[in-house]
C-alpha cells in the first residue's frame, strides 16, 4: 500500500484528460517575455499513486500536484512569464543553494532518498555493472519530487581487471558536469549559483546497493514573481526621473566605457530612499560560461530591490535553453543578432540608460505553505 508519491509518477495505465478537452488549463500558451519572444506556458493537474480503499479514492502525500510549465528556465532577467494558479505572472528571480546529504547508503530497488527535506531532491542507483573495460561502473539517478527523472551520474571505482586506469575510463561521460572519479573532482559552483553542480562520491558499493561518502544537488529557496507587467524606460536620460506608483526612479548618473549607471529612487517628496551603481553590463558579461541569470551575483549587480519593487538595468539578449552563454543580442531595431557579431551593449550610453521596473513582487518560498493559500505547497522542476 503506497503511503508517499514523492519521487513517483502516474501509473502507466493512468487516464488522462486530452488537452484539446480543457483549453483554458491543459493546453499550451504562448505568451511573450520582456522583449516580445513568445515562450510556452502551461498550468494542469496530476493525481498519481491513488487508490480505492473502501469505497473512496484515497491520494497519498504528494499525490496531488498542480503543474506549471513557465519559461524561468530561460532566465528571471529577460522577465519570462509564467502562470500562478490560472494567473499570468512574470518571473523575475530566484535564490539557488547547494544541499549535500553525506555518509547514507542507497539500496537497489528501495524508495529513492532525499538529499534534503523530503521532497526535494532525491536520488537512487540505477544500473550496475562490473565488466565495463574491466571497471567496476554504475549510473546513479537524481529524481525531482514530481517523479521526473534529473540528471544521471556515471560513476567508476578503483576496480580494474585489465590495467585500465579508472580515471581514464571516467574521462567524458560525468567531467562535462563538473566532476570525475576517481579522484573525486567536485564543482560546487559558489553558494547561490548551483546550475550543474550535481556530484556524487561513491565509497562502495554492489547488488544490495550503493554506500555514498556525499552528494549534492541545486536546490531552489525561493522565487519572485509579479502579477503587473514590467514598466520599460528606454534610455532615461541623466537627471531625469519616472513616475512609479507612489515613487520615482531617477537616473544620477551614466558611465558607458564600465557598463554601470548610478540610479536612486525617490519618494513622493523627492527624498532619496535607495540608491546604486547597477553593472557592470558589458558583452563580457553576456559572454559568461554560467549564463548570467543562472549566476546570482551578477543578477545582483544589474537590480536595485526596494520592498516588493525592483528596478533593473534592461538586458539585451535572448538566451538558449543550453550553450555557454547568450546567443543573440537585441539590437537596437528589436532585432536578434548572434552575440558574436556584437560591437556594444546599447543599455547604457553616457547620458542615458535603458530600464526596467517591477512592482507588486511577491516572494514565494520553497516547501513552505504558500501564502495566497497554505493548502499549496510549492516544489521546483528545473531551474
Amino acid at each position: 500500500m503506497e503511503t508517499n508519491a514523492h519521487y513517483k509518477l502516474p501509473g502507466q495505465d493512468a487516464c488522462y484528460v486530452d488537452a484539446s478537452e480543457m483549453p483554458k488549463l491543459l493546453r499550451a500558451k504562448n505568451i511573450p517575455n520582456r522583449h516580445g519572444i513568445k515562450r510556452m506556458v502551461q498550468e494542469g493537474f496530476m493525481i498519481r499513486q491513488s487508490r480505492i480503499q473502501d469505497g473512496k479514492v484515497v491520494i497519498p502525500p504528494g499525490g496531488l500536484i498542480y503543474f506549471e510549465n513557465g519559461g524561468e528556465y530561460f532566465g528571471p532577467l529577460n522577465g519570462e512569464p509564467c502562470a500562478i494558479a490560472g494567473e499570468e505572472a512574470v518571473w523575475i528571480d530566484q535564490e539557488e543553494a547547494l544541499v549535500v546529504k553525506k555518509d547514507f547508503f542507497l539500496p537497489f530497488g528501495g524508495q529513492p532518498v532525499p538529499l534534503g527535506e523530503d521532497g526535494t531532491m532525491a536520488m537512487y542507483p540505477f544500473y550496475l555493472t562490473d565488466s565495463y573495460f574491466g571497471v567496476t561502473a554504475g549510473i546513479f539517478k537524481y529524481v525531482f519530487a514530481n517523479g521526473h527523472p534529473a540528471w544521471d551520474k556515471g560513476i567508476v571505482l578503483d576496480k580494474t581487471a585489465y590495467g585500465i586506469s579508472p580515471s581514464k575510463v571516467a574521462t567524458g561521460y560525468v567531467e562535462e558536469e563538473g566532476m570525475k572519479t576517481p579522484p573525486p573532482l567536485q564543482y560546487f559552483g559558489d553558494s547561490y549559483s548551483a546550475h550543474s553542480a550535481t556530484y556524487i562520491v561513491v565509497e562502495d558499493y554492489g547488488p544490495k546497493g550503493a554506500q555514498i561518502k556525499e552528494a549534492g544537488a541545486p536546490e531552489a529557496l525561493w522565487f519572485k514573481v509579479s502579477y503587473d507587467p514590467p514598466i520599460i524606460a528606454d534610455q532615461l536620460k541623466v537627471g531625469q526621473t519616472l513616475a512609479v506608483k507612489e515613487y520615482a526612479v531617477k537616473v544620477l548618473s551614466c558611465d558607458k566605457a564600465s557598463g554601470t549607471a548610478r540610479v536612486a529612487l525617490l519618494d513622493s517628496q523627492g527624498k532619496i530612499l535607495a540608491e546604486k551603481t547597477l553593472g557592470p553590463l558589458t558583452l563580457d558579461t553576456y559572454k559568461v560560461k554560467n549564463l548570467i541569470h543562472h549566476d546570482m551575483a551578477i543578477r545582483e549587480s544589474l537590480f536595485l530591490d526596494y520592498e516588493n519593487l525592483k528596478i533593473q538595468l534592461n538586458t539585451k539578449y535572448d538566451s538558449p535553453l543550453i550553450g555557454t552563454g547568450p546567443t543573440n543580442i537585441i539590437d537596437e531595431s528589436g532585432k536578434l543578432i548572434p552575440a558574436d557579431q556584437a560591437r556594444e551593449i546599447k543599455t547604457i550610453q553616457e547620458d542615458g540608460v535603458d530600464l526596467v521596473v517591477y512592482t507588486n513582487i511577491e516572494k514565494v518560498f520553497l516547501r513552505k505553505p504558500w501564502d495566497q493559500d497554505p493548502r499549496f505547497v510549492f516544489q521546483t522542476h528545473y531551474l
